[in-house]
């Protein structure tokens, strides 16, 4: 009986540190330097939509906003740098973005995945979606996905090739894929 009760009692402490350690983050707001500083691009969390997959593990229902980055910036989007008035704006969030240096492109990771049917990658070219692949687009076998007790990975790794205006990435499966960044398509 104290065995049981012991056993009981580490599992009941040990608990909300594994619920802890699988809660997604809040969204929140960020700068990122683009084109040796000629540009910035600004993601701002934003609570008056659901900018994530609703009812997906990262949809928290808060968010993480920086009042020094919304004191310069009211929308997310490029901005010449020292500017208050956008080049293009979105009206999505993304923890990880990667903008080209020219000022133009951006390559959008999806949310933390808990559905095939959701967002892997997108590309935007002003802004706008030239391409988009869900998760099922790149990942076939899907028993081979690594699970959590609130969502999967589907992606090993990933690279950003500014210089050659690429995006590699490879699938838990093993399959690597190189994406032009200008059209989203993917090529040899």
């Amino acid at each position: 009986m104290k065995f049981i009760f012991r056993a009981l009692l580490a599992t009941l402490l040990f608990l909300p540190f594994v619920t802890w350690a699988d809660t997604a983050r809040a969204p929140h707001d960020y700068v990122i330097d683009v084109s040796g500083g000629k540009y910035v691009f600004v993601m701002l969390a934003n609570s008056g939509f659901s900018p994530l997959d609703a009812g997906a593990p990262d949809d928290v229902g808060v968010i993480d906003a920086d009042e020094e980055i919304r004191k310069s910036y009211k929308n997310s989007g490029l901005y010449l740098a020292g500017q208050t008035l956008p080049l293009w704006t979105i009206s999505w969030y993304s923890f990880t973005v990667y903008p080209s240096a020219d000022g133009d492109h951006l390559v959008r990771i999806g949310p933390w995945a808990s559905s095939a049917e959701q967002l892997a990658l997108a590309f935007y070219s002003g802004g706008v979606e030239i391409k988009k692949y869900l998760i099922r687009d790149l990942v076939k076998d899907q028993s081979r996905l690594h699970h959590t007790v609130s969502h999967f990975f589907w992606m090993s790794e990933h690279r950003y090739d500014e210089k050659n205006q690429l995006f590699h990435l490879k699938t838990v499966e093993g399959v690597s894929y190189k994406f032009s960044v200008m059209t989203g398509e993917i090529v040899p």
